[in-house]
């Protein structure tokens, strides 16, 4: 099959009334409207937005189902969505209706993997390949497509398509001689439940260890999704009349739910939940979830809808013993810094305090990571010119009390600062230098005196940055000094806050033990904490952190900053890890705290998913 165009954008009144709608949320500082840029990798995209407190169960919102453009593929125009195919059709690896041959190759996943698993069936299993391959990815398993156009695999015969049976025949002698360890199928044949099982047993019989079908997509009643809700963008009018039934009787389920009952070894996983959720529509259900629409053609789900059904169905399997690991790794990235900074953010309540900073340079920004955890406040970053929109997005949104603006005219410059004002109450806490800020912001509140005062490099971000998630924890402060000098700035503000206790983050490459020396006059009792690198060192001062863990880049601060106060809000930790590969330090601290969660924060262009799909490893 041809490979689909790419999607058209919105129509232009569709532009005119979103942009209207943007201008007027902020003037109003409602909730803003969501970005038109949607790239199909957010993480509240889709069955993204229906996850709960892990993968088990969907829990939807009235907000999940959505009742406004934009959504994701956009429309119209129809056939953006209607011709869209999984990526293993380009490569001619889904056989279509006069074809009776295997195709060569069509091996996915991890071509060197130990594990084979065998994808038999049709174009209505081959729809969750976006899930599977990313899937098999990350359990290193072996992944063959065997699909061919409306043609189940059951031993029950098509007497109207021979070309089905003449394929099937040929398949059955291919995986006679080369058995998969493990079968994934589906199909939309009904009242085959006794073809299923012979089938299945037969498979069972070659040595397969496991078979397991697919839930699947009922045609939806009421009309074509995608028509609709191309005339509902074009029109500007609700999604919720897009809305459709889907009925099992209209599926292969009853005869693979039956089969699975029946043959040991053998499991149906159902995905309808994670399709149609539980929702003030039901006992109908939503055209887009999540911004994204669930049908392309006919009864298939859209690809883009699939990939969104990666971590549920990982789940799923994880729970059938399929899978050995759990999707314990979340990824919060968005386009840029910005957005992720602002995604981080969407959790928290509204009417708080926001700090505001730059996201260009670290040094101003060190120590607001620190002050925003101690009392579950967030950071938002901001660039040379006026907000990003993202920025300016999540607040109108959270609708600060206060908005603190760390940094003087370099780093947030006034066009930010005068664009915050009329949004809430803003202070500008600077200094005249990375000292001077840091030790002022330590003035804000909380600002008790003694307890514990956390002191770093002010030439580097890796130590600051490890310190800011336990330094929230513990609502102290965090201080900056140079190598080998304590500023006067530093000093003062240790007398004034009077530390019982100071923790000197890093080795003495980054502060001397002159400046130790020096600390000590200033407090009682002053210890060094660090690792033989900034990876090692961020683990050494996770210790003790709870269930969730978030996991930035250690050689960009951006992302791992704006993590660090929603990481002490939970009680939890920031570990970080190089972009390309799990760092040794990095894995036996995850290995030692056995996060039940690991939260990854950047977009895959700051931290791969490799380093993701290690992380999940690692955690499961």
């Amino acid at each position: 099959m041809p490979t689909p165009a790419p999607p058209a954008g919105p129509s232009p009144r569709a532009r005119l009334r979103t942009v209207l709608a943007l201008l007027l949320t902020s003037a109003l500082m409602l909730a803003a409207a969501p970005s038109l840029a949607l790239t199909g990798d957010e993480d509240d995209l889709g069955a993204r937005a229906l996850r709960g407190d892990g993968w088990s169960e969907p829990r939807a919102e009235f907000d999940d189902l959505t009742r406004d453009a934009p959504v994701f593929p956009t429309t119209p125009p129809i056939s953006a969505v209607t011709r869209m195919y999984p990526a293993y059709y380009a490569d001619g690896c889904h056989v279509g209706r006069s074809g009776t041959t295997i195709r060569p190759g069509c091996v996915y996943g991890d071509p060197d993997g130990d594990v084979e698993v065998a994808v038999l069936g049709s174009s209505k299993v081959g729809q969750y390949f976006p899930a599977l391959e990313e899937i098999a990815l990350r359990e290193g398993w072996r992944l063959r497509m065997y699909t061919k156009l409306a043609c189940s695999f059951t031993d029950e015969p098509e007497p109207s398509y021979p070309e089905c049976d003449a394929y099937k025949a040929e398949l059955r002698e291919h995986l006679e001689d080369d058995p998969p360890d493990l079968v994934i199928t589906g199909g939309m044949r009904q009242d085959v439940a006794d073809g299923y099982v012979r089938t299945w047993t037969w498979l069972r019989g070659l040595g397969v260890d496991q078979v397991v079908s697919l839930w699947d997509s009922p045609g939806p009643g009421g009309g074509s999704p995608p028509a609709c809700i191309a005339r509902a963008v074009e029109d500007g009018t609700s999604l919720r009349s897009c809305a459709m039934t889907l009925a099992d009787r209209h599926s292969g389920n009853p005869s693979m739910r039956e089969a699975a009952a029946r043959v040991h070894g053998a499991v149906h996983v159902d995905l309808r939940d994670w399709v149609c959720p539980t929702s003030y529509l039901t006992p109908r259900c939503a055209a887009v979830v999540g911004r994204a629409q669930l049908y392309a053609s006919g009864s298939h789900l859209a690809p883009s809808y699939t990939a969104t059904l990666t971590d549920p169905l990982h789940q799923r399997l994880h729970e059938a013993g399929v899978a050995a690991y759990r999707p314990a790794v979340d990824r919060v990235g968005g386009a840029d810094r910005y957005a992720t900074a602002a995604l981080l953010a969407r959790d928290a309540d509204p009417g708080g305090r926001v700090f505001l900073t730059s996201g260009r340079d670290f040094p101003d920004a060190l120590a607001a990571a620190a002050k925003a955890g101690a009392r579950e406040d967030v950071v938002l970053l901001t660039g040379g010119g006026g907000l990003p929109a993202a920025t300016r997005e999540a607040l109108a949104r959270l609708r600060p009390s206060q908005v603190v603006v760390v940094g003087g005219e370099e780093a947030v410059p006034r066009a930010a600062l005068e664009e915050v004002a009329r949004l809430a109450p803003v202070e500008r806490v600077a200094g005249r230098s990375r000292y001077e800020t840091a030790a002022a912001l330590a003035q804000l509140e909380p600002a008790g005196r003694g307890g514990v005062a956390y002191v770093a490099t002010g030439a580097d971000f890796p130590d600051a940055l490890a310190a800011a998630a336990r330094a929230g924890r513990e609502s102290a402060p965090i201080l900056l000094v140079r190598h080998d000098e304590v500023p006067s700035a530093t000093a003062q503000a240790l007398d004034r806050l009077e530390p019982g206790r100071v923790i000197v983050v890093g080795g003495e490459a980054a502060v001397s033990r002159d400046v130790l020396e020096s600390l000590k006059q200033l407090a009682p009792d002053v210890e060094r904490v660090g690792g033989a690198d900034r990876y090692a060192t961020a683990a050494v001062l996770a210790e003790g952190a709870q269930d969730v863990l978030h996991v930035g880049s250690g050689v960009s601060f951006a992302d791992a900053l704006a993590a660090a106060p929603v990481a002490a809000a939970a009680d939890g930790a920031v570990l970080l890890t190089n972009p390309e590969r799990v760092p040794t330090a990095t894995r036996e601290g995850l290995a030692e705290l056995a996060p039940e969660r690991v939260v990854l924060t950047g977009g895959a262009a700051a931290v791969t998913e490799d380093v993701r799909r290690t992380l999940l490893r690692l955690a499961s």
